[in-house]
């Protein structure tokens, strides 16, 4: 990665924008709240040949990550994302992934067991790789925030 990521900021509408929305009224499409619609413009995501996401990318975005559930087609394109699940990703292992390690997401949208250019955690090997080397596995995808303990417990275990 070159330098710092940046966070595009929305070029359009925002899909929640509602000037009628009540306290307590269900915005969920899902009814479940896992599913988000962000504009494609401020995905991270790995690059492709238009540009723009595809379907089945892993994406992160503020502090969130998801999986594209659909292609866009322009920029300020509303794009749903699932939030959660458990999905089949490329992931880039710099040494043995173990099940139930922690998966990161960097600014360049690529899935590797690398914390250090992580833009945030994406979730959780449910598969081993036993090397170095980029191999799809089965990933649990979860949206959490990373806590401060964590780059902590990294250092100590990885520098002391």
């Amino acid at each position: 990665m070159t330098g710092e990521p940046s966070q595009e900021l929305e070029i359009g509408q925002n899909y929640y924008y509602n000037p009628y929305a009540q306290a307590g009224d269900e915005v969920s499409s899902t009814l479940e709240g896992r599913h988000v619609y962000l504009q494609e413009i401020v995905l991270i995501h790995a690059t492709t040949a238009d540009g723009l996401v595809d379907k089945g990318q892993p994406v992160a975005f503020w502090d969130g990550v998801g999986v594209a559930l659909k292609s866009a087609t322009s920029e300020s394109e509303n794009v749903p994302v699932d939030t959660e699940g458990i999905w089949r990703l490329s992931v880039v292992a710099t040494a043995q992934i173990r099940v139930g390690q922690s998966l990161f997401i960097t600014g360049d949208g690529i899935v590797t067991d690398d914390p250090t250019n992580a833009w945030a955690v994406i979730g959780y090997a449910l598969q081993e790789i036993a090397e170095a080397g980029t191999e799809i596995i089965a990933v649990k995808v979860h949206w959490m925030g990373v806590p401060w303990w964590w780059f902590w417990w990294f250092w100590w275990t990885q520098f002391k």
